[in-house]
């Protein structure tokens, strides 16, 4: 990841979290993706993740409103990311936030 934020063409974007010490306790990263479906471009929130000793303390929530505010900020009106179905809770946590689901299978090719 690190070579990844070194890089401007990669595109990548991302936020920390640190604890009261200066340490990392959370990130979240996101790329500006485009959706042919509605024709504008939108956030893709490609991770949010916490320590165990964070979660559930309002960092994550943090996180989130700021990718929210980068996003609108950026004139983008639509915020998009996945997890797991086994992941519930995360589901939990994007709800709380008002996020809906949408019923889509993700797959993936290793090439």
């Amino acid at each position: 990841m690190k070579a990844a934020l070194a890089e401007p063409s990669a595109g990548l974007l991302a936020w920390l979290a640190l604890d009261e010490r200066g340490g990392p306790i959370g990130y979240a990263t996101a790329t500006r993706e485009f959706s042919t479906w509605s024709g504008k471009p939108f956030l893709h929130l490609d991770c949010l993740y916490l320590t165990e000793t964070a979660r559930g303390a309002g960092v994550g929530s943090l996180l989130f409103d700021a990718v929210k505010l980068f996003a609108t900020r950026q004139g983008l009106d639509e915020l998009q990311w996945q997890t797991p179905d086994w992941n519930v809770a995360a589901e939990r946590f994007y709800l709380k936030h008002g996020a809906s689901v949408t019923a889509k299978r993700r797959f993936r090719l290793d090439l």
